[in-house]
Formats: C-alpha cells, sequence, structure tokens
C-alpha cells in the first residue's frame, strides 16, 4: 500500500506559487492601491491641502514598466510646471475679465488637443493646459497673487509626491512586474494615428461653450470639465474611424463617471466618517475600476473612468468627511461637458464636416 503525502516543504513552495500566480494576476490593482493609500497618507502628514490631486497623479502615472511610470511622471511634473507658471504670468490680464478666461481656455485646450496629437510630449501638454485652466478659474475666486502662487504650488506639490510615490510603487514591484511580462509578453506594435485636424477646433469650440456654464454657475467640479473635454479629443493611435472613438470615449467616460457616483451615493451614507470603512470602501473601489481596466478592450476606458471618478469621490480636501454634494457638483460638471461635446459632434456632422 502506497501512502503519498506532501512535505511541509513541498506544502509552503506550492501555496507561495499559488500567491504569486494571484499577485501576478492582480499586480497592477494591488499597485495602484498601494500608491494611492501611500500618496494621500504622505500628503496628509505633510500638511497638503488637496490630496486627491496626489491620489489621482499616483493612478495617472501607474504602469508596470518602471521605465514607462517614469518617462509619464515626468510629463506629468512638467507640464504641471509649465501651466502653471503660464496662468501665473497671465493672470494679471485675465483675471479682470470672465470674458477673457473663456478665451483662454478654449485656446489653451486646442492648442493641447493639436500638439498631443503630433507631439512626443502629448501628456505635458494635456497636464499643462489642466493645470493653467485650473489656476485661472481659482483667480476667479481670489485674485490675490500671493494665494495664486500658493495654489499652483500646492498643485505642483501634490502631483510631485503622487509621481514620487507612483515611480518608488512600481519600483518596489519590479521582480514581479519581471515575471509577469516573461509570462505574457506585451506587442508594441501600434498603428500611427492619421492627422485630425478638427479636433483642436471642435475641443475649442466645446471649451469656449462649456466654461461659461462652469463660471455662472460656480461648480465645484471646474477643472474635471475641462479634463473631460481634453480626454474625449485626444486619442489614441487606432484604426477606428475618428467619429467612432470619439463617441465611444464620450459614453464610456459618462458611463464610468456615473457609475463611480451612484455607487458611492449608496454608500457614504452607511460610512458615518469611520475610516475603517472608508478605506475599505476606497479600496474595493480602486479593485474594481483596475480590474475593469485590465479587463476587455471594449470596457478598458470605462474602468479607468470608474477608477477617477471613485478618486475624485473618496479623496477630497478633508480625510474621513467624504461629502455627497461634492460628488454630485463634480459629476454634473463631466455631464455638462459631454453633452456640449455632443452638441458640437452633432453640429459638425450635419455640416458633414468630417475629421
Amino acid at each position: 500500500m502506497n501512502i503519498s503525502f506532501h512535505s511541509p516543504t513541498a506544502q509552503l513552495k506550492q501555496w507561495l506559487n499559488r500567491l504569486v500566480a494571484v499577485t501576478l494576476k492582480e499586480i497592477f490593482a494591488i499597485q495602484v492601491i498601494a500608491a494611492v493609500l501611500v500618496s494621500v497618507l504622505l500628503s496628509d502628514l505633510a500638511g497638503f491641502d488637496y490630496p486627491g490631486w496626489a491620489a489621482l497623479s499616483s493612478y495617472a502615472v501607474m504602469n508596470t514598466s518602471v521605465k514607462a511610470s517614469t518617462v509619464r511622471a515626468f510629463n506629468r511634473v512638467t507640464g504641471t510646471v509649465l501651466g502653471g507658471v503660464l496662468a501665473l504670468l497671465l493672470s494679471t490680464y485675465l483675471i479682470q475679465d470672465a470674458a477673457f478666461l473663456v478665451l483662454f481656455c478654449a485656446i489653451v485646450g486646442g492648442v493641447a488637443v493639436w500638439r498631443a496629437d503630433v507631439s512626443r510630449w502629448s501628456y505635458s501638454w494635456v497636464l499643462g493646459a489642466v493645470t493653467s485652466m485650473m489656476v485661472m478659474a481659482e483667480a476667479q475666486k481670489n485674485s490675490e497673487f500671493r494665494h495664486l502662487l500658493r495654489f499652483t504650488f500646492n498643485r505642483i506639490e501634490e502631483v510631485v509626491l503622487g509621481c514620487a510615490v507612483c515611480i518608488a510603487i512600481t519600483v518596489l514591484f519590479y521582480p514581479l512586474n519581471r515575471r509577469r511580462q516573461v509570462a505574457t509578453p506585451q506587442q508594441n506594435s501600434h498603428p500611427e494615428p492619421p492627422r485630425r485636424p478638427l479636433l483642436p477646433l471642435q475641443a475649442g469650440i466645446t471649451l469656449l461653450l462649456v466654461t461659461p456654464i462652469l463660471l455662472v454657475f460656480q461648480l465645484t467640479g471646474f477643472w474635471q470639465a475641462m479634463v473631460s473635454v481634453l480626454a474625449v479629443f485626444i486619442l489614441p493611435a487606432s484604426t477606428q474611424p475618428v467619429q467612432q472613438q470619439v463617441s465611444q470615449r464620450m459614453q464610456q467616460r459618462l458611463y464610468g463617471c456615473m457609475a463611480a457616483t451612484l455607487l458611492s451615493l449608496i454608500l457614504l451614507p452607511v460610512m458615518h466618517h469611520y475610516p475603517p470603512v472608508y478605506i475599505a470602501t476606497l479600496v474595493a473601489g480602486l479593485w474594481l475600476g483596475c480590474h475593469l481596466q485590465q479587463g476587455k478592450p471594449s470596457i478598458s476606458y470605462f474602468g479607468r473612468q470608474f477608477t477617477v471618478a471613485w478618486i475624485i469621490v473618496y479623496i477630497q480636501e478633508s480625510l474621513w468627511l467624504t461629502e455627497p454634494i461634492q460628488a454630485v457638483m463634480r459629476s454634473v460638471s463631466i455631464l455638462i461637458a459631454i453633452i456640449i461635446i455632443g452638441m458640437v459632434m452633432a453640429v459638425f456632422r450635419a455640416l458633414k464636416l468630417s475629421v
């Protein structure tokens, strides 16, 4: 009679292999969760004012490749610094009249979409445009230069913190990322995007219409609406028709943001500002968003937008004090941007102007 048994060493090795297999499958989500939590913790310990910016930065530049994360982080920091400096230099001339701010946002947004389509520094152009518009929007509330300087510096330090944490986490997970890349090799070939000259014009017109609405109603999510416009019109390389790409990104950004907001509104009342429940809910939402992002290509962008919205909702200026009204107002800003984009695209189609 043969009796088979596993030695404790073999059982431990088998258990470790299973753990590594699960970790490899969810490594991106684990990195994002770690980077977001560490960014928020360090931002809070340092006494920074906008921990959500650090959290968004750590997520936005996250990649399982150290090189890719570093390059993206460099672009994000560079664009943020240059955009903030540009806004400060022009603030004296633009804060006197809201009409100039509207024109400024339209021009900067249009230029960012144009350069993002042809430049290898596309991410820097995007962050430069977003930061400059954020500073100019803040100037409508408080035009004192010292306040704007501090606001801009706060923006830069939060972005630098989030990017630094992201790179550190990516380096820490390098052995597992390396093993995953060997197990599932990536294809690096991407089609070259065609020139899309009407996209900058469409983005500029959209911002020309969106900005006055946000200013009149003083919506909290001003910058999120600006980001929505740029995110929809800055397209990756693809063989799909441009109109189809824009429509898909509009829908997935809208659905992702709305799903995160509606789910958070259900969960927020039961949190009672209790930190353990807050952290558990934040982590669960981050994992779900990253899982969707790493899934089928048809829902990948939806998952990314869900994650972005989840961070915006749960990481506000005061930790543990997530206010539902803030989530609603930011979602309304995004909704307004998507509606205006749809109207602009419809007019272009009616005029038979193809991109």
